[in-house]
């Protein structure tokens, strides 16, 4: 009796396994996650000796962009609301004004760049990375083919890389190298993250070049240029 209660208790386990491993095998693989990039409202300013300084806002936050350097500070406690600060240097909004100096204890440190009048609005110019797509293969690329260039925010290694700017390239005759130009807001751009590009070719919508190593761009400010990726053939499914 013992035996056959035994034998009747790893049947129902097995079954009960079984049907997990077919509940796992037909559910529907997750959607791939895209992720926007957070919001800034931009502040162009027109300061002394001609020189300009860009102040990014977002919730207590900002990003201040002085001579191609970014200050990412915070905002601090002051009267009018309107300091922000990264314990080295402080922005001192001021009305329609401003001026970016060394943050002493004093309140006397060393002034970076004064009278900071805030511009018009215009278009801003936009963060370029470009470079070139190319593989080793001497294949010629039919007419029919899409290159696919992204730029990618991957500060995150458990969570979707986040598209920052995306270029789709038609053939129509061309052959490796293919150059590429990525345009994006600089306001997207987060000094402390990570970003790379990467690339792949599609003929009739069929994957058949990808790059599978890591190009870092955006380490040294918003722009980047002669990036070349290198793409390998993947093997047809």
């Amino acid at each position: 009796m013992k035996i056959a209660k035994t034998i009747a208790a790893l049947t129902a386990a097995a079954s009960i396994t079984a049907g997990l491993a077919v509940a796992q095998q037909s559910a529907p693989p997750p959607k791939s996650e895209v992720r926007k990039a957070m919001d800034w409202k931009r502040f162009d300013y027109a300061c002394a000796g001609g020189a300009k300084l860009t102040v990014f806002l977002r919730d207590q936050n900002a990003k201040v962009i002085y001579k191609e350097r970014m200050y990412l500070m915070k905002q601090t406690m002051s009267a009018d609301g309107n300091r922000y600060s990264d314990g080295r240097f402080v922005w001192w909004g001021k009305g329609n004004g401003g001026f970016l100096q060394e943050d002493k204890p004093d309140g006397n440190g060393a002034m970076v760049v004064t009278d900071c009048k805030l511009a018009p609005p215009e278009h801003p110019d936009p963060g370029v990375v470009s470079g070139t797509v190319t593989y080793l293969q001497r294949i010629a690329l039919p007419p029919t083919a899409i290159i696919e260039v992204r730029l990618q925010d991957v500060s995150q290694a458990d969570a979707p890389a986040v598209v920052v700017a995306e270029q789709k390239i038609t053939a129509a005759g061309k052959q490796v190298p293919v150059p590429f130009e990525l345009k994006f807001d600089p306001a997207k751009i987060e000094p402390q993250h990570r970003y790379t590009v990467s690339a792949r070719i599609l003929v009739d919508g069929q994957l058949r070049f990808a790059s599978d190593t890591a190009y870092p761009v955006l380490a040294n400010g918003p722009s980047a240029s002669a990036v070349e990726i290198v793409v390998k053939a993947v093997p047809a499914t």
